[in-house]
């Protein structure tokens, strides 16, 4: 693609995103064979163009992290994306309306301690991580009935749309991040659950993916701010009225209002 064409990529995902409204997918017919590279780079001028209207980086996350994801998306590879300070849902309440068609997944969050990059293994993830917290994504893609391909919801920023976390710091060293069991409740009814062991295999694994693919930009992984690993079960589609509880093994319980 030439850059005229990334820029014009970038337009017409983040005006669906700023706009709230659904858009055709970039694979569709105007860009059909966009390449991995391609879509990170139509991703990053989207990041830019969210700066340019005020916005702040909060912290990267994962995607497509689980099989469950995997399968629910029609992908195999986990990816990465940023979620912004405007994102953050600090009062429990998801407003509908804020979104186009929200779905929300349970999620086990890394707060590092050291900064690391690079080829790192599980065991160094562990070594410099400071605290887990539970937490719970809000994804909203951009594209018509949710039909994507892997480049294609890399460039929307991996659907990046909000994010509750929970208060409760875990030392990591007591937890077992592999059995650690998410249940998903929508209005007292169990609809989805899923353990640590669904996001690649163990959760720091994610962290894993993350230092190698910012190591090329030159980036480490940052510090002091919660980094969502990937969803532990299928996301789950919300609607006014609803109410959400995701009750973890060890991990603080998050109750989540659905409203207008």
């Amino acid at each position: 693609m030439k850059q005229s064409e990334i820029l014009e990529a970038a337009q017409y995902v983040y005006h669906g995103e700023k706009y709230k409204h659904e858009i055709v997918k970039l694979t569709a017919d105007k860009w059909p064979n966009l390449t991995v590279e391609e879509a990170y780079q139509i991703q990053k001028e989207v990041l830019k163009l969210r700066e340019a209207d005020g916005h702040t980086i909060y912290a990267p996350k994962m995607g497509l992290a689980s099989k469950a994801k995997w399968e629910q998306m029609g992908v195999d590879s986990p990816i990465v994306g940023y979620v912004f300070k405007d994102m953050l849902e600090e009062n429990f309440i998801v407003k509908v309306s804020d979104y186009i068609h929200p779905k929300i997944e349970p999620e086990i969050s890394f707060v590092m301690k050291n900064e690391i990059s690079g080829d790192v293994t599980i065991e160094e993830v562990l070594e410099n991580t400071d605290y887990i917290l539970s937490s719970a994504e809000v994804i909203d893609s951009r594209y018509l009935n949710f039909d994507f391909t892997l480049t294609d919801v890399i460039a929307d920023n991996t659907s990046a749309s909000g994010a509750v976390f929970g208060v409760e710091k875990y030392p990591v060293e007591q937890l077992d991040l592999v059995t650690e069991k998410a249940v998903f409740k929508l209005n007292g009814d169990v609809v989805v659950e899923g353990t640590g062991e669904a996001v690649l295999g163990h959760p720091a694994l994610a962290i894993v993916e993350l230092a190698k693919h910012l190591a090329k930009e030159g980036k480490t992984v940052p510090t002091g701010v919660p980094i969502m690993t990937g969803g532990m079960t299928s996301a789950v589609l919300i609607k006014p009225g609803d109410e959400v509880e995701i009750s973890y093994t060890n991990l603080e319980t998050i109750k989540i209002k659905v409203e207008k």
